[in-house]
């Protein structure tokens, strides 16, 4: 049906200039219109496309299903739905359907490379093993692969390996994100062989790679967490405070800080006691309802919220993505750039409560260097990596004095050297029941973690290395007439 045709050239036109919405009007009108023809598989899908794209899950879920109904085989909009799952926690329905498009389409590498982190962030480490070597397989100079791979496996990138990816940096045209991950593993290889300042050159090209790759919307989020939200965070005025406020009765737990900081180790902790507790993860939901329906914050002189504006988006954001249960009232989210948000978060979660993780500053900030944390834009170098966490440091001392009730410091250091002990103070602040099997997390067998700790959680609380830093410290002495704090 040409009709057809031409409805679909013109939204996947739109679909490319981000029109989204547009998209969603035509499609849906067409086939309100049409009710008595074939509706294209390709129509379901672009709604699909717009609806994941504005973050309307539900939706998006559907437009996948029916895609599925029309062609069950279709590997794409498998897997895709199988994203979705995952995105929800729905672990079981992911791996299902992952599975499923893989069985349609046995090269396909999206879904390899998705089933390989998948396994990877449930601690099925053979598994993804196993599904990083057939991607490797599949695309052999895809260098993002390898870096994956080598994180599991320690003794995989040998010498001769290195040489091969030096090879394709050299001399083949590969994205910027595979140029960054060929660094890093220059990085890691180089502080193997204590060679400290090779390391720190590899690091610094690794980040300029990452932060180019997508430089509009770094410098944009730069900006916004470096120069304006810093100067918001104790003026906000409310507005059109909801006296219907459903989110008013849940207690949950946001862990907050600074990355590499023990969070994911708190996240697991507090999931693995005798209550029922569902863990989130980064959502990035406070953030992004913020931004959404805050436009305006944008302007250095606007700081007037309305709560009612974000209580709406916020729980439809939760409630698409089955994140509210009827079960438990408690959740954890650990959007660690939450700590901004505190004042606004208690307006919407007047029952919340706070765990900020920490750990010595120095540390902290060479163990963020060290990472591809490639969503983060003030993670890019160490000059940014400062003024965010001079920003930081300012604010949480701000609320921890204004709300010394509601915000528990977490050292760190502490936690790994006496466990026990501050995992109890960790649940009595939580008005939780301790016991012993919490600090058993590392045993579990639903433990979901996608954050960059995924390996690590995986074993037995360590000691804190004290050492592990120190041959990075003289870095820091050029910035000392900046940063007081840096001594």
């Amino acid at each position: 049906m040409q009709i057809q045709e031409d409805i679909l050239k013109k939204t996947s036109t739109l679909i490319d200039k981000k029109n989204y919405k547009e998209v969603q009007s035509i499609l849906l009108k067409f086939i309100k219109e049409n009710n008595n023809i074939k509706i294209d598989v390709k129509v379901y899908y672009l709604l699909y496309l717009s609806c994941d794209a504005l973050k309307e899950n539900k939706s998006a879920k559907k437009y996948l299903e029916k895609c599925i109904k029309i062609n069950n085989k279709n590997h794409i909009a498998l897997n895709n739905l199988a994203n979705i799952y995952l995105k929800e926690g729905n672990v079981l329905k992911a791996e299902k359907f992952y599975l499923r498009s893989l069985d349609n389409k046995k090269d396909y590498l999206i879904v390899i490379i998705n089933l390989a982190i998948f396994y990877q962030d449930t601690g099925k480490l053979e598994e993804a093993n196993k599904f990083y070597l057939k991607a490797i397989n599949l695309s052999p100079k895809k260098i993002s692969i390898y870096f994956n791979l080598s994180r599991i496996n320690k003794n995989f990138i040998n010498k001769e390996k290195l040489e091969y990816l030096l090879d394709i940096m050299r001399n083949e045209k590969i994205e910027p994100i595979d140029m960054s991950f060929g660094f890093f593993l220059l990085a890691e290889y180089e502080r193997k062989q204590k060679d400290f300042i090779k390391e720190i050159n590899y690091l610094e090209k690794a980040h300029q790679y990452i932060f180019n790759e997508n430089l509009n919307r770094n410098k944009k989020t730069l900006n916004y967490w470096h120069n304006i939200i810093p100067k918001k965070y104790d003026k906000f005025k409310f507005i059109n405070e909801s006296k219907k406020n459903e989110l008013a009765n849940f207690n949950p737990i946001f862990i907050i800080g600074l990355p590499r900081s023990g969070s994911t180790m708190v996240e697991a902790i507090l999931s693995s006691g005798d209550r029922e507790i569902k863990n989130l993860g980064e959502t990035n939901i406070l953030s992004g309802a913020i931004v959404s329906t805050h436009n305006e914050l944008q302007k250095e002189e606007n700081t007037t919220i309305d709560l009612n504006l974000i209580n709406n988006k916020v729980l439809k954001l939760m409630t698409d993505r089955n994140f509210l249960s009827k079960k438990s009232n408690i959740f954890t989210e650990k959007s660690l750039e939450n700590f901004f948000y505190i004042e606004i978060i208690l307006k919407i979660f007047p029952h919340a409560k706070f765990v900020n993780t920490f750990r010595n500053t120095g540390d902290n900030i060479f163990a963020i260097f060290q990472q591809a944390l490639t969503q983060l834009s003030w993670t890019h170098s160490l000059e940014n990596i400062l003024k965010y966490v001079e920003n930081y440091l300012k604010i949480i001392s701000y609320f921890i004095k204004k709300y010394p009730n509601k915000i528990l410091p977490l050292d760190l250091e502490e936690l790994t050297n006496e466990p026990e002990k501050n995992s109890k103070k960790l649940y009595a602040f939580c008005n939780l029941k301790w016991n012993k099997n919490v600090l058993d997390f590392y045993k579990r067998k639903d433990l979901l973690i996608s954050t960059a700790s995924n390996i690590q959680i995986r074993n037995n609380i360590n000691r804190y290395d004290y050492e592990k830093y120190k041959p990075y410290k003289d870095l820091l002495k050029k910035f000392i007439h900046k940063y007081d704090w840096i001594n």
